[in-house]
């Protein structure tokens, strides 16, 4: 968060981060008002909404108001441009992080909110949620990609109110959290440059679909699972053999009967009675954490019939965070990838927890009050843009900030 003193020094360099946006904003007033709301978001000051905002910054909240609210600039054209300007500093070797957060909200008429589970607060609320995609860099710098409002179905089953809202007719339909992600990957991904891994935690990585079209598209991905998700040893083999009378067999049987697929804490059980596989690997922390760890090679268990069958070769990663507590990871990354190197792809989205606090604590992300669709993307779009903004400042050697 900047002072008044930060702003001022800095504000040339603000007007000219918005003029690179100028195409897509249109109008010279847009960018103007575009500019005010960055400082607005920039400042130092508790609430972020509007009212407060524009009296920070000395000027009409009404058009403020009208800027956010009904300008018809398209954030999606203003988020292209912003992964093109910041794929500058976004070298091989990065990672993208899927993740959604939450903004708890009171009533019902903001667009999407339902009750449904808030992280914010840690249960089921009143909120919104929205599907998000980061990029980290192998130096560790990070900035927000995309993001979308998800839909519940309570909303895309009530079309006046989301005509109330807003919500464009494209939007108008039921999607998953995790279609709506890959939807925004196909969208992204010819603007990326090459990346290691993608990485989510359990709330993706319970969606076996998620994981098996990830492997269809030979998208490398280290997924954060719950202990009941299930894998078959990696020696088991099914094969599809002739009945011998009756109808043919539909489903390939495991050969070996005695082998069966287990869960996350099965397999946890089965190699803590082998101690001597287990291995301390040092987090990727500047406080030199480390933790135990172990890596063995499973099968997906394919669970869309009642004949479970070994798919996907994958990688089943636990980790002991203490005497009692364990973590679980999938990942399709080859046979050879160092255990080391599981561990720290892992870890690697705890660094976007830190973006979405600047986010919420200093840039206003949860501040926004109005209800519509286009309000709320347009809000999101600006703190992307102050969050960028920011990132840009602190990695330049020629800034105030620097320091």
């Amino acid at each position: 968060m900047m002072t008044a003193g930060h702003v001022t020094r800095i504000r040339q360099q603000l007007q000219g981060f918005v003029e690179e946006f100028a195409e897509d904003l249109g109008r010279s007033e847009r960018r103007h008002w575009c500019g005010k709301y960055l400082e607005g978001l920039l400042r130092e000051g508790e609430h972020k909404s509007i009212e407060p905002l524009a009296a920070r910054v000395g000027c009409d909240d009404q058009a403020l108001q009208q800027f956010v609210n009904q300008s018809p600039w398209d954030h999606r054209a203003v988020l292209h441009r912003l992964r093109q300007q910041m794929r500058t500093s976004a070298s091989a070797g990065g990672v993208l992080v899927l993740d959604d957060t939450s903004l708890p909200k009171q009533g019902r008429h903001s667009v999407g909110v339902a009750r449904q589970y808030c992280g914010a607060l840690g249960k089921i609320a009143n909120c919104q949620s929205i599907v998000t995609w980061h990029w980290l860099g192998a130096t560790g710098l990070h900035w927000p990609l995309a993001a979308q409002l998800y839909l519940p179905a309570e909303w895309t089953a009530d079309e006046p109110r989301m005509s109330r809202a807003g919500v464009p007719p494209a939007e108008q339909r039921f999607r998953e959290k995790w279609r709506l992600a890959l939807d925004l990957l196909d969208e992204m991904k010819p603007q990326l440059p090459a990346y290691q891994a993608i990485v989510f935690d359990a709330g993706y990585g319970v969606v076996q679909s998620l994981l098996a079209e990830l492997e269809k598209q030979a998208e490398p991905y280290v997924a954060q699972v719950p202990g009941n998700i299930a894998a078959w040893p990696a020696a088991a083999v099914a094969t599809l053999k002739p009945a011998r009378r009756g109808r043919p067999r539909q489903h390939a049987i495991v050969q070996d009967p005695a082998m069966h697929p287990l869960s996350m804490v099965g397999w946890r059980d089965k190699l803590l009675q082998e101690p001597g596989r287990w291995v301390q690997v040092q987090l990727p922390r500047a406080d030199g954490a480390s933790v135990q760890a172990v890596a063995v090679r499973v099968q997906a268990s394919r669970r869309g019939s009642r004949w479970r069958q070994p798919g996907a070769a994958r990688w089943l990663l636990i980790e002991q965070l203490g005497e009692e507590t364990f973590k679980y990871y999938l990942s399709n990354l080859p046979a050879g990838t160092p255990l080391a190197e599981l561990v720290r792809l892992a870890h690697q989205r705890w660094a976007i927890e830190q973006g979405y606090q600047q986010l919420k604590e200093e840039l206003g992300l949860d501040h926004f009050e109005g209800r519509s669709w286009r309000g709320l993307h347009h809000h999101v779009t600006l703190c992307f843009l102050a969050f960028c903004f920011l990132t840009r400042l602190r990695s330049s050697k020629k800034t105030p900030l620097a320091a």
